[in-house]
């Protein structure tokens, strides 16, 4: 058997079971998130290596960004789309794509340039792409080690329970196994963008995509991505390739809805050099079919999109944009030796990016999509 793990795969019978039983999965679900928040935290600040007891509620994308495509202070998260019972499909601004490894103070400086939208009456600086990097992969960090810590607790459970027979042997120390691999990385990229930054190197960042769109997209996204393939199939990341010399290359991506316009950037490590076919070929499409390879590498890549409410006729109404919002690449087999690397390039092909509504295109009015 091999097939990706989709999130928006439940059939109405696992539906049924989930709802009826929401209230005992929730709970069972808290005691999984409390116990592996618990065994992820860290007693230091990531930057400033200080012993802290009060660690920043920092949002991946900036909150007065968010602000502006809120409705009530809400917006949808990406399961809005993919409709998973158990998830969340909206969430308050103050508690959008949050994360807690650095402590308030540093949290007040180090993201200054970037997160102030009147620096953005001009292309970003050096110093304002070295920020977003900086913040993308503390907010990996966090994640991977949250992840490390709940497969460890899942593993526990099941093992306990006589559960650990549903799932192929090997399955979580495999899992786990990537998650570390991508931890070092995460670290790595890290300390290279505090090190441009204090040291106030230039151009370590190659921004080969900056637009500013003369209106508010519906959407907010910040973060790093592994892509997988450029538009003609050939292989930038081998996402299934377990070698400690083998480095996941990332692309970094921002979609920030200020106040009456929208900035969208893509910008690499000067060192990751397998993207130059990809970001060549990119830069070769028309204005319209960039946006919309953008919008298709957001929703297929992260679960990490946040939303106007305005949208939710359209969220509920699209099964392929379901579909590519709910991938991912966990291949469901008999073996982690049995990986598949062809069905990974068929899923995530870019001849899918038309399948779905490009929200870049729309616009936020406050009260309706134009």
């Amino acid at each position: 058997m091999n097939e990706l793990f989709n999130l928006s795969d439940v059939d109405d019978h696992e539906r049924s079971t989930m709802n009826r039983r929401k209230i005992e999965f929730n709970k069972l679900l808290s005691e999984f998130k409390t116990q592996s928040r618990r065994d992820s935290k860290t007693s230091k600040c990531r930057y400033c290596l200080r012993d802290t007891t009060s660690f920043c509620n920092s949002h991946t994308v900036p909150a007065s960004f968010l602000k502006n495509i809120a409705v009530d202070g809400r917006v949808f998260t990406t399961n809005k789309i993919i409709d998973y019972p158990l998830f969340d499909t909206e969430k308050g601004v103050s508690n959008s794509g949050t994360f807690h490894v650095i402590c308030r103070d540093c949290d007040s400086k180090i993201f200054q340039e970037y997160e102030n939208p009147n620096n953005y009456e001009r292309e970003p600086t050096s110093k304002m792409i070295a920020q977003i990097a900086m913040k993308n992969h503390l907010r990996s960090i966090s994640k991977r080690r949250y992840e490390i810590a709940l497969y460890n607790n899942i593993e526990t459970k099941l093992s306990k329970d006589s559960y650990s027979g549903q799932y192929p042997n090997g399955y979580f120390d495999h899992m786990n196994e990537v998650n570390r691999l991508d931890l070092n990385e995460y670290i790595r990229g890290f300390k290279r963008a505090r090190k441009v930054i204090e040291k106030g190197w230039n151009n370590e960042y190659y921004l080969f995509y900056y637009e500013k769109l003369n209106y508010i997209v519906p959407i907010a996204f910040q973060g790093e991505l592994a892509l997988n393939f450029d538009f003609d199939g050939h292989t930038i990341n081998n996402v299934y390739k377990k070698d400690k010399k083998y480095k996941i290359q990332m692309l970094h991506v921002a979609i920030f809805p200020l106040d009456s316009v929208s900035i969208i950037m893509l910008f690499i490590d000067k060192n990751d050099r397998r993207y130059r076919t990809f970001y060549k070929q990119f830069k070769a499409l028309s204005k319209d079919d960039q946006l919309l390879a953008i919008n298709y590498i957001i929703f297929s890549l992260s679960e990490d999109v946040y939303m106007s409410k305005e949208i939710n006729e359209l969220c509920n109404a699209d099964d392929k944009f379901k579909k590519i919002a709910g991938l991912t690449s966990i291949q469901l087999m008999d073996s982690p030796a049995d990986v598949d690397s062809g069905l990974l390039k068929e899923t995530f092909d870019f001849s899918h990016m038309n399948m779905i509504p490009n929200l870049i295109l729309m616009k936020h009015e406050g009260k309706k999509i134009a």
